[in-house]
């Protein structure tokens, strides 16, 4: 009996557990199925949905004449899906060969907890066959846009690059980036159980917008003569840098702006970050006697010198105690052989005659001393220092390009003033923004600055910068068929450990116009500290030659 009764009691305490099991479950059931219904539902869809950007294309930059310098080029990125692959120690070694990637970088992609991960974005043709036709596990590849320049380093240094995402890093790619990127599309969509995509299955989609297309001035056949013209010289002198630039006169376009050292825009990360640099815009110099033209200038629009004036040069000047010394004695002369001759006595004699405030603001209305406002990155103001800060010599030193540190791009601007009738113009390098059908979506016009000085003093002033290359300093950059005018510089670069000018190192510059009157080109030629010679006479003046030769006949200019 007793037996029986414990039976009993077992029984019931296992049903007693049964029930309460039971009624768990049923109210597991309900929480799921009802209070948590829709919170669990949309848990689910979410581990089945996946989504996808679509890439848009960057805006393409084009040259004056519409030829390609910047376009888009499809692109195969790799990635992985770590949760179907079951051997990533050996996929890793695999793509780190393949990729020239570490192996430890792979493998510790491949191992995360993640459906998806990037190997290596945006890699060649080659590398992408090589590893399609191996049918890796977990591998797989998808299409992206990259940047690609035709012209490898033409106007590399204008042009700059982007970055991995096609975001603009370096020059016009990066200060039109808001007008060259593109709006990037959406899609959103459910997967199978194994990752796949389920055929008509989008949930949401957006479309890309591509990015709008700029239209610069840069004309690509002249730039590709400034660059051979100013790669000789480069070769030829081995300079620390060098630049040039061809601009229009008239209208303040650049038609080529050309730096060394410069680099492959297809393999920027391969070069340094030095030679990315701009130094069109960015780096200062002194001018050196390229600077008497505006002294002269300034001398002649207030009527403190005039073309009959004489001056006796006997190899050195004292000015307020200082003994400033000439290249040799030159003799009496007058305006335009001074000027010719670069005669820093005969400069200093005319630059003292002015007063120093009217020589400081004509200074400044030539441009010099602030930013001209061209619409590229890093541009710098030079240093002009203001009167109050002058020493007892410092207008004399002005007056023959001391004293004072500009920007290739402030020096040519300045010098194309004279050449258009006294009437500065803001540089431009950009014509328009255009959509995909080539809609105009913003154009930019000529832009005058100011009148500096009088088409009458201007027009004397081209007569005498003509007498330079036809019987003066810049004898080598007289051009056969084409009148032109212009003036060499030798700077002496102040050496800062010692406190004075260097008698090692030098800056060789020239620039002018062409032709003489009704100048349709001014071309500025710089060479920082050239090996050998260095008078800007015999280093930069052929370089000015040899483009001008080229690039008026291009212009269709008829030789006069």
């Amino acid at each position: 009996m007793f037996q029986l009764d414990e039976k009993r009691e077992r029984i019931f305490l296992l049903f007693l557990v049964f029930i309460i099991l039971f009624l768990t479950l049923i109210f597991r059931l309900y929480q799921i199925q009802v209070v948590e219904g829709s919170k669990l539902n949309e848990i689910a869809r979410k581990e089945h949905v996946t989504s996808y950007v679509l890439d848009g294309k960057r805006g393409i930059i084009f040259d004056r004449n519409l030829k390609k310098l910047a376009i888009n080029v499809d692109s195969k990125s790799l990635f992985a899906m770590p949760y179907k692959i079951t051997n990533p120690r050996e996929i890793a070694k695999i793509l780190s060969e393949k990729l020239g990637l570490k192996y430890q970088d792979v493998l510790t992609e491949l191992e995360k907890d993640k459906y998806f991960v990037w190997v290596q974005r945006k890699i060649t043709q080659d590398q992408f066959e090589k590893i399609k036709e191996m049918e890796l596990e977990g591998i797989d590849f998808v299409t992206e846009s990259k940047r690609f320049y035709p012209k490898e380093s033409l106007a590399s240094n204008v042009l700059g690059f982007v970055g991995i995402d096609n975001q603009g890093l370096e020059g016009l790619e990066m200060y039109f980036e808001n007008d060259l990127k593109s709006t990037p599309g959406l899609v959103v969509m459910e997967r199978d159980a194994s990752g796949g995509k389920i055929p008509l299955s989008i949930e949401r989609f957006k479309p890309s917008r591509d990015g709008l297309s700029i239209i610069l001035t840069i004309d690509e056949v002249i730039q590709h003569i400034t660059e051979q013209a100013l790669q000789k010289a480069y070769q030829q002198y081995r300079p620390k840098s060098a630049v040039a630039i061809v601009v229009n006169p008239k209208t303040g376009e650049i038609l080529s702006m050309a730096t060394k050292p410069t680099f492959n825009l297809n393999d920027f990360a391969n070069s340094s970050k030095d030679s990315w640099k701009n130094r069109a815009i960015t780096d200062n110099y002194e001018p050196g006697s390229t600077f008497k033209i505006f002294t002269i200038a300034t001398a002649l629009e207030n009527g403190v010198a005039s073309l009959n004036d004489r001056f006796n040069c006997k190899g050195w000047i004292n000015y307020q105690g200082t003994v400033i010394r000439d290249i040799e004695a030159h003799g009496p002369q007058d305006l335009t052989e001074i000027v010719k001759n670069s005669c820093n006595v005969g400069l200093i004699e005319v630059g003292t005659r002015l007063d120093q405030h009217v020589f400081a603001e004509y200074i400044q209305n030539f441009g010099f001393g602030a930013e001209t406002g061209i619409r590229l990155p890093g541009e710098t103001s030079g240093l002009f220092r203001p009167v109050e800060q002058w020493s007892k010599i410092s207008i004399a030193s002005l007056s023959i390009g001391q004293e004072i540190s500009v920007t290739p791009l402030q020096l040519v601007m300045a010098a194309a003033s004279i050449a258009n009738h006294g009437v500065l113009m803001k540089p431009m390098v950009i014509k328009e923004v255009i959509d995909s059908e080539f809609n105009v979506v913003r154009e930019y016009q000529p832009e005058e600055v100011r009148q500096v000085i009088s088409s009458q003093t201007a027009e004397v002033m081209v007569n005498i910068l003509q007498a330079v290359i036809d019987d003066g300093t810049g004898k080598m950059a007289k051009l056969e068929e084409y009148t032109a005018a212009g003036k060499t510089g030798t700077s002496q670069k102040f050496d800062f450990s010692i406190g004075r000018y260097s008698f090692e190192k030098f800056t060789s510059w020239f620039v002018g116009f062409a032709p003489s009157h009704d100048a349709e080109i001014a071309i500025i030629v710089m060479l920082d500290e050239p090996k050998g010679s260095y008078y800007g006479g015999t280093v930069a003046a052929p370089v000015f030659k040899e483009i001008a030769s080229k690039a008026l006949p291009y212009l269709s200019v008829s030789p006069r």
